[in-house]
Order: C-alpha cells, then structure tokens, then sequence
C-alpha cells in the first residue's frame, strides 16, 4: 500500500514536470518561431534609431551654364501644440510678428492637434525661413521658456535672375514641387532622392561597431537641366521688349528667338511677366505662358507661307503679275480691300513688299483650296510644335470640309485662323533654313551630378515643307520689305539684310471685328545665312500707332542689331546703308504717328473680315 501512494506522486511529479516542460517548450517555441519577427522588430525599436537626409532639387542653367533657379538653405518651423497648450496665444501672436503671417491662419493650423478625430501631432508652420532670422526666433523662443516648436535645415528654391525668363522657367509650390514652366515640366527629372540609413545604439544613443563617425546617408541630387536659352541674348530681348510696352502700352507683348538650323530656342520673352520669389504679389495672369498657349490671328505675317507654296508648285514666279484692282476685290460675294491703297497690277515680288492682301489672295484663289490647305498644314497651322512643354496650344485652323466661300481668300491673308507665336516661328524657321523645318524645343541637355552623364537633346528635324528654290524666291521678296517702298523699313539693321514680314491684324470683339490690333514683325537675318529668326508682337498697343512696321519692325532692328554683335556675325552689306529702325539717342518711341507706312501692311477691316463669328 505504501508503494503504491509513492508510485502514485513520483507519476503526478512527472506528470507536472512534462507538463511544466512541455508548456515551457511550446513558449519557448512560440517566443523564438512563431513570433520572432514580431519580437525582433520590437526589439529594434529600442535599440536602433535611423536617420535620413534628402537631396537638393537639380538646377537650371542657360546653355552656358548661367544659374537660372537654384537652392537656398534655410530652416522650416514645426510644431507640437500640446506642448505648449498654456502659452497658445502668446506664442501665436510672437509667431505672427515674426514670421509676418496670419495670426488666424496659424491659429488654424495649430487647431488640428486639438480636434476631437485623428488630431494632428505635428504641424508645419512656416517653410523657407533665413538662416538669421531662425536662429533669432529659435533665442526667443528659448528666451520665453515656450517649448514644442522645433526647426529643421532645409533649402528653398530661389531663382537670381528674378523676372528674367520667369514665365519659361515657372516655379515650384511649398512643398518642392513644380508647378508652372519647366519647374513643372521637367519635375521629375528635378526631383532628388532620399536616403535612410539604420543603425544600432546603446541606451547613450551612441552606435555600436560604427563609433562616432558612422557613415551618413548619401541622398541623390536631382538632374541639373541646361535650356537652350542664351542669358545675354535673353536680356537684351526683354530689355527692348519693356521699352516697347512703355512707348505703344499694349495689353501683352511678347518675342520669340530660334536658330532655325536646330530648333533652339535662344530667348523667349513675354509681357506681363512676374517675379518667381515674390509669391505675395503673384498674378496668374502674369506667370501664363501666353507664347504658348494664346492665339491671335496673324494677319500679314501669314502672306508669306501661301506665295511660298504657289512658288513651290511652279504656279507663280516673282514676276507672275496680278491685277490688285485698284484696292477693292469682289470675291465670293464680299469685298476685299488693300486698305488705303489702290495699287493696279503688281508682281508677285511687290505683292510681298507693300503686302497687298488681294494680290496674295488671287494666288491663294489660283492655287485651290485644296492645295491652299495642303500647304498651310505642312507648314505645322492647326496643331502644337511639340517643343515639349505643358499647355501647348494648336492653334484654331478648320479642316477643309468646314471651309466656305470666302476661307480660300482668307486664310492666306492670316484671316479666319488663330495661331500661336511658336507655330508662325516654326513656319518662317522652314523658310530660313533651306525650306527643312525644325523641331523646336528648350532644352539642351540635362545632366546628372551623381556620375557626371550629360543627355544631349537633338531632336531630328520634322521635313522639307517646300523646295530650296522657292524658300530662296520667298527669301528674295521679303528682302523687299525691309527696303525702300516696303512696309517695314524701319526693321532694317546697317551692314545685314533682312527678310521679313509686318503683319496688323485686327482683333475680334464678341464675333465682330473691332478697333483692337495685334501688330507683329517676324524676319531672319542675316537673310542669306540667317543667325535667328526673331518674332515681335504687341497686342492692342494704345499708344504711339498700331501698325505692325511702327510698333514691332523698330524692336525687331533694335534686337536684331544687338544679338548680331553679340554672336559676332560679320556685315555683309554696306554699312552705309541707313538704320531706320533707330530713333534718335538709340531710344525707343520717337516720331511714332498713327498714319501708315508707304505700302501699309494694314490688312483688315469691316469689307475684309469674314462673314459672322469668329474662327471656331
């Protein structure tokens, strides 16, 4: 009996110690198997910290490397607001004075850590703040005893050319990212990478095995982007761009620069601009990039692309002669007028040169719609450039089928059709370069800081739009513009030749023709072997006239003249020859008048318009 009560404990004992040790291996198990990576990341937390660096956003540059947007170091302020829940109202008031903001504003921000779902425990108070003036504020803050506000280093975009080429380069939002121009554009490329390095620490916070002097994280900069744009040759067209607006005080005004062997935009211009770094006074209005993305009829400058295709279709010759009819043609049931002129048979080469709109439409009607039509779409009318930027306009060109009566009479004459300020370039960069037309485009490489590779953009050229004898036929007429009995001689420049063209078109109001203009000059020079061609428009100038050869023609020499000197391009006529284009002192403005030029390019009025609405 003793026995068995013996038997009956050691088997209770070894019962509960296989018990005791299979419950002890199962947590074993459970610990180590099932749940080691929860308890390893737990883990982690205590004993390892990490810390993470970003890179600087890429910057811009002019083709010859000229800063055009770069970084600023500076400190952003955050904030905890339940850590200094009691000093709520004297800390927002000194944030206020300090920093210049809202008091409300900032009221509201710190309003988020207290709502009742998902409060908000940390929130941004300011971005971009100087160096300086942070550090001042961080003293006072100590100063105060307020606790709970804390700042970072950080950097913040700051553009050292202010105005120049804003509207191209654009800007980017608060938070880094682009948002108009080529900041938006090309954000991706700009944007830089982050980088996080993970260490362990012992309860000192000091890292184990790396010492002191652990190796940091090493962020990746962003791509460095050069455009194609020349800082001087920019400088020197938005200088005589505002003295065009102080003189003629158009609503806009705008001028583009292309060298027509490659596409490259040299300089891009616009009236009204704005100032990137002032975001306090930043209207919509003005950081638009109206080259892009505004049309306007072309009037006159068009005439040049229709008698380049009757040119190239052997239909006319420079001395193919056409009765202008005294300056009043029936056509399709309406009249067309040679305003303020009543010239009688002309050829083909004068039709150019005093810029008769009935002579270039009795081309036009010669040609055929259809052919019309075949030409103008080849010379890039009714859709974007593709220069490669947001927001590219198309301009408004109907297809054929939508044609009427009067459109075949019209549209050669830049009536009836909307374009934009790079499509009439692309046209007259085919005709400065042999007739092949280019891609445009702004860019010239982008470059990456992290190993050096540069990405050089050269885009193919788009084709051949009319033959070699024709563009140099085109090239000889509009030569004739700038000369003696054009409409446009005060776009000559001494020692070059110039092919051009002027172009006063009148604006449509509520679907009518009205007393509002648009008045452009556009040309290549040196006419032979052009550097550039060079567009210049002023939409509704008020004062000083309103013709494309007194408002625009005097910039085109003034700017012409001077990025020839600057490129170092050689006369290469007399330079006896007189620079008409120059007011007295070199100034812009002087001796304006309201009257037209010997054979006025001035090509719209009640007779001339089309019939109804505006182009759809």
């Amino acid at each position: 009996m003793h026995h068995d009560v013996y038997r009956i404990r050691l088997l209770v004992l070894a019962l509960a110690a296989t018990i005791g040790f299979g419950a002890l291996a199962w947590h074993l198990f459970e610990l180590q198997i099932l749940r080691h990576d929860e308890l390893l990341n737990k883990a982690r937390l205590k004993y390892t910290t990490s810390t993470s660096a970003r890179g600087s956003r890429g910057q811009l540059y002019d083709l010859h490397g000229s800063l055009l947007a770069g970084n600023l170091a500076c400190r952003d302020l955050f904030a905890e607001p339940r850590l200094f829940k009691t000093q709520i109202p004297e800390t927002l008031s000194l944030l206020s004075q300090r920093l210049e903001l809202p008091r409300q504003a900032l009221a509201e921000k710190c309003a988020l850590a207290f709502r009742p779902n998902r409060p908000q425990v940390e929130v941004v108070i300011a971005r971009g703040i100087e160096i300086k003036q942070a550090e001042l504020l961080a003293q006072e803050l100590r100063t105060r005893k307020i606790k709970g506000l804390r700042f970072v280093d950080s950097t913040r975009r700051f553009y050292p050319k202010q105005t120049l080429l804003a509207n191209l380069v654009g800007f980017v939002d608060a938070d880094g990212k682009g948002t108009a121009g080529i900041e938006k554009r090309y954000d991706a490329q700009l944007q830089p990478a982050s980088e996080r390095t993970v260490y362990e620490r012992d309860r000192l916070g000091n890292t184990i095995g790396q010492g002191p002097n652990a190796t940091p994280p090493k962020p990746r900069n962003g791509g460095n982007i050069y455009l194609t744009i020349d800082e001087t040759i920019q400088q020197i067209v938005e200088a005589e761009l505002l003295a065009m607006v102080r003189a003629h005080q158009p609503k806009a005004a705008y001028a583009v620069m292309v060298n027509p062997r490659n596409g490259a935009i040299m300089a891009m211009a616009q009236y009204p601009t704005f100032d990137p770094n002032n975001r306090k006074q930043m209207d919509p209005r003005a950081w638009q990039n109206r080259i892009l993305t505004e049309g306007f009829e072309p009037g006159s400058i068009m005439k040049a692309v229709p008698v380049t295709g009757a040119l190239d279709l052997g239909l006319v010759t420079l001395d193919t002669a056409f009765d202008c009819e005294n300056g009043m043609w029936f056509y399709s049931g309406r009249s067309l007028r040679d305003s303020g002129h009543k010239y009688g048979v002309l050829r083909v080469r004068n039709i150019i040169q005093k810029s008769s709109n009935i002579g270039t439409a009795k081309i036009a009607v010669l040609m055929g719609k259809e052919k019309l039509d075949e030409v103008l779409r080849r010379f890039g009318f009714g859709k974007p450039t593709g220069i490669g930027l947001e927001n590219e306009a198309g301009g408004i060109y109907r297809p054929l089928r939508k044609w009427d009566g009067l459109s075949v009479s019209r549209y050669c004459i830049g009536q009836g059709i909307l374009v934009t300020p790079l499509q009439m370039v692309q046209a007259y960069c085919a005709l400065a370069n042999r007739g092949c037309m280019p891609q445009l485009h702004v860019v010239a490489r982008v470059e990456d800081p992290a190993n050096g590779k540069v990405e050089n953009h050269h885009p193919p050229p788009k084709g051949t739009v009319a033959g070699e004898a024709a563009v140099r036929d085109i090239t000889t007429a509009l030569k004739l513009v700038t000369q003696e009995g054009g409409t446009a001689p005060k776009a000559a420049v001494a020692g070059y030749e110039v092919a051009g063209k002027t172009g006063t078109a009148q604006k449509v109001v509520n679907g009518q023709y009205a007393s509002k203009y648009v008045a452009s000059f556009i040309g290549y020079i040196p006419a032979d072997d052009p550097a550039f061609v060079l567009l210049v428009s002023a939409d509704e100038p008020s004062k000083g006239g309103y013709y494309g050869g007194v408002v625009a023609a005097p910039v085109f020499s003034r700017i012409a003249e001077k990025t020839l000197r600057y490129m170092q391009v050689a006369p290469a006529v007399p330079t006896a020859q007189p620079a008409a284009a120059k007011p007295a002192g070199g100034e812009p403005g002087a001796e304006l008048t309201d009257e037209p030029l010997p054979g006025s390019d001035f090509d719209t009025g009640p007779d001339a318009s089309l019939p109804g609405a505006p182009p759809p």
